[in-house]
């Protein structure tokens, strides 16, 4: 006789941090059209100029671009239990596989913008495999500083391989080097381990690579990146009884955009 229990094994999902940590700001407002045009603002060539006697003023003309988000990826997870599921069933499925479908969504998020991190042109540095070392860090920090970003919002995102490779290193794990950490504090949401130099490190096991070809980790400024959730996560639900399913469906409507390329680096690393 065969028996049936009431647990499950349920499968482990990702660590997703990327959405948590880039520019959201652009969402506001937006309630229709399918384009956000971010217009820029440029330094001028010189903060003063000399004043010559009975002379003109020379002015200057500055031409900008614009930065598009498009908003065009359109989402959905679904899935359908048939009524002699339900009642011969053990267990309420639309609801064990509810959170799922929510993560299948958010999962899509996270690796389009995992997924962005080797575009960082402007600034790379380490070698896939390879462990990245503490040179390497403040190469990329050095980066960041040379493209005056600022110093607060910044956040350190690698791989566990990476990770565990850093935990070997004394300026990373011992106390003795708090002011070096900084004193960030424990910022808000899941997997954040530490700070180190006075950046949050993030843990994902999301981050683009593998283990034996190596993770596209990043240090990257919160405006390096954007995401604007026009539809967020929105379920529907009906009963079909052309087949006799209950349908549950989430959809999910958003754009992502590399917005500033040198606020970001490409650490390549373990």
């Amino acid at each position: 006789m065969e028996i049936w229990s009431n647990e499950s094994i349920v499968a482990r999902e990702q660590n997703l941090v990327f959405a948590a940590l880039v520019d959201r700001r652009y969402e506001k407002g937006l309630t229709f059209g399918d384009t956000i045009h971010l217009p820029s603002v440029g330094n001028l060539t010189a903060q003063s100029k000399a004043k010559s006697t009975n002379a003109a003023l020379v002015y200057e003309t500055i031409t900008e671009a614009n930065t598009d988000i498009s908003i065009a990826t359109w989402e959905y997870s679904g899935i359908a239990v048939e009524s002699i599921v339900k009642v011969q069933n053990n267990r309420d499925q639309l609801r064990l596989y509810a959170s799922k479908m929510g993560y299948a969504l958010d999962l899509a998020v996270d690796d389009v913008l995992a997924g962005l991190v080797d575009d960082f042109a402007a600034n790379t540095g380490g070698t896939l495999a390879i462990s990245l070392t503490y040179d390497d860090v403040l190469t990329a920090i050095q980066q960041l500083d040379d493209a005056n970003a600022p110093d607060d919002q910044r956040v350190i995102v690698v791989s566990p391989a990476q990770l565990a490779d850093w935990m070997k290193l004394d300026v990373f794990i011992r106390s003795d080097y708090t002011q070096v950490h900084g004193g960030v504090g424990k910022p808000a949401g899941a997997h954040y381990t530490r700070s180190w130099l006075g950046i949050p490190v993030y843990k994902s096991t999301n981050v683009e690579g593998s283990n034996a070809g190596g993770h596209d980790n990043g240090m990257l400024h919160r405006e390096a990146l954007a995401l604007v959730m026009q539809m967020k996560p929105t379920s529907h639900s009906m009963y079909d009884i052309d087949y006799l399913v209950d349908k549950v469906v989430i959809e999910q409507l958003y754009g992502t955009k590399e917005v500033r390329d040198d606020h970001g680096a490409w650490m390549k690393g373990l």
